[in-house]
């Protein structure tokens, strides 16, 4: 009987996700419809807890399976198809939801260099960065700008244990099982208030990692202040990313154009680095790769050209 209620909740959520990637108006429905109370309901619940729910729950369910897997086989498909199960039905659909925010094309080489050279001059006039002190408060309250399929309803949290964060090389993780938004505490300070917001977007039904940052910039300007100046400091670092592919030089004479303080925000957010994509794993990238989804779990600097489109 456990084997037939394994098949059920892995075969109807697969069938239901395929559905998704054929039917493109299903997954609008679904996240206008279905995810909203849902998203809100339970994260109300794990909201009320002051601490990431996803931390202890990661460890009991690695716990189960280790035990199930010596003495209830039957037990380990249940409770692995059930965690499928809630992740194809609530989040798996938003990867193939309409965007909020079409981008389309690659900004060229003047266009980066005419938002970046805006976006520097206002960081320089911002002056000295400091995190508000209601941080998770302000968050929520930014997040209420954004245009997303769901109202957020709960407050990001910071991780208990943020060393599982810094192996990862995490600023924030959104977690669908728990619908949670938890940020890394270690993270560049200047960065924080905009992870925080994005993290905030994938609660609201955003999945696309280049929707969730332009939308989390959105929300962040019209919010103003400290979550302002940190939506553009990643937009710069976004900017100026794609600038240096295409052209070293300017990159380095752009850079030259920032304050002391601003530059050493932008080291913070780590904005000097070569840009690259956190590593998910082979099994994770080729499900991902099987449902049209890898480019969207890639795409962060969707920002640039937003911007770009946007000047």
């Amino acid at each position: 009987m456990l084997y037939i209620a394994s098949l059920l909740l892995i075969g109807l959520p697969a069938i239901f996700v395929a559905a998704c990637r054929l039917f493109p108006a299903l997954p609008d429905f679904w996240m206008g419809a279905v995810f909203p109370p849902v998203a809100r309901s339970v994260s109300l619940v794990s909201g009320a807890v002051p601490f990431p729910v996803a931390e202890p729950l990661f460890l009991l369910v690695a716990a189960a399976a280790v035990y199930l897997a010596f003495r209830s086989r039957r037990g380990l498909c249940l409770l692995l198809s059930c965690v499928f199960a809630v992740c194809a039905l609530f989040w798996a659909p938003a990867y193939f939801a309409a965007p909020l925010h079409p981008v389309s094309g690659e900004a060229d080489r003047e266009a980066l260099c005419r938002v970046s050279a805006k976006l520097i001059g206002e960081l320089n006039e911002y002056g000295a960065f400091s995190l508000p002190e209601e941080l998770a408060e302000e968050a929520l309250e930014a997040a209420a700008e954004a245009d997303v399929p769901a109202r957020v309803a709960a407050a990001p949290k910071f991780a208990r244990y943020p060393e599982w964060m810094e192996l990862g090389s995490l600023a924030g993780l959104y977690v669908p099982w728990t619908f949670e938004a938890v940020v890394n505490p270690a993270a560049g300070a200047p960065g924080v208030p905009f992870t925080a917001v994005h993290e905030l977007m994938h609660m609201g039904g955003v999945a696309d990692e280049g929707q969730a940052n332009i939308a989390a910039y959105i929300a962040c300007v019209r919010y103003g202040g400290a979550f302002r100046y940190s939506a553009k400091l990643w937009g710069l670092k976004y900017a100026l990313q794609a600038l240096r592919e295409i052209d070293a030089a300017a990159w380095t004479e752009l850079i030259g154009n920032l304050s002391d303080s601003v530059r050493a925000d932008f080291r913070e957010i780590n904005g000097f680095a070569l840009g690259g994509s956190i590593r998910k794993g082979r099994a994770v990238e080729a499900f991902l790769r099987i449902n049209g989804m890898a480019e969207k779990t890639e795409s962060y600097g969707a920002l640039a050209n937003y911007l770009c489109m946007d000047s």
